[in-house]
């Protein structure tokens, strides 16, 4: 597969699986090899941290992050796991294969799906798009703290984030792919986070889009 190769009638056949059923779907038409587009085709793609994040990065540097790469976001508030593959492929309509896949997903769960369900999940998920597109990079960006987590016990939930995230750090490598870690944003930097103790201020989309960006810059290079 060529970097940033789009849907067109020259047609090289592969199979996928329902996201939702796990039964095949129909065939994938791809470009042919001809004609490589050079600049890497980056997608970023997640929960409201992708959204509001991006309004930010649109704002002071630019939605390719300072990269000399193409960069597409697809963010949608609420998002949990199981909506996560769907709407992927929902995104990819007419769109090109990305070279590299940046996934921000899983917070919503924790508190409402056991830790290891979670894990389980993500890892079968990760597999499958591994499987269908090998040469697409796969970047977990890992759960961050939260001031609050919506009507369950925080410090339970943040064991439970740290268990996703430390899992995924083993887990990601052998499917083509990394972590971005985001040490910088802590629960007890108020000033990080909005008054719903959720999602960011300008201050922790800084410290976010900086750790994606510098993650994104060393796996292009």
């Amino acid at each position: 597969m060529e970097r940033g190769m789009k849907w067109n009638k020259q047609k090289v056949e592969t199979r996928r699986l329902d996201p939702v059923t796990g039964a095949p779907e129909e065939k994938l038409e791809y470009a042919s090899l001809g004609g490589s587009i050079p600049k890497p085709m980056i997608y970023i793609i997640g929960d409201s941290y992708i959204r509001l994040v991006e309004a930010q990065a649109r704002e002071i540097i630019g939605t390719n992050l300072g990269l000399d790469e193409q960069v597409q976001w697809f963010g949608k508030g609420g998002m949990v796991w199981q909506n996560l593959i769907p709407f992927l492929f929902q995104c990819l309509r007419g769109r090109a294969i990305p070279d590299v896949l940046l996934i921000h997903c899983g917070g919503n769960d924790l508190g409402n799906v056991k830790s290891i369900r979670l894990v389980a999940a993500i890892k079968q998920d990760l597999r499958d798009l591994h499987q269908q597109f090998p040469q697409m990079k796969i970047i977990f960006s890992a759960i961050t703290q939260r001031c609050q987590w919506r009507r369950v016990n925080p410090k339970k939930v943040d064991k439970a984030r740290r268990f996703v995230n430390s899992l995924m750090t083993t887990f990601i490598l052998p499917v083509c792919g990394c972590i971005v870690h985001h040490p910088q944003i802590k629960y007890r930097n108020p000033d990080q986070f909005l008054h719903d103790g959720v999602h960011f201020t300008p201050l922790g989309n800084d410290v976010f889009l900086y750790n994606i960006a510098l993650c994104l810059k060393d796996q292009i290079q």
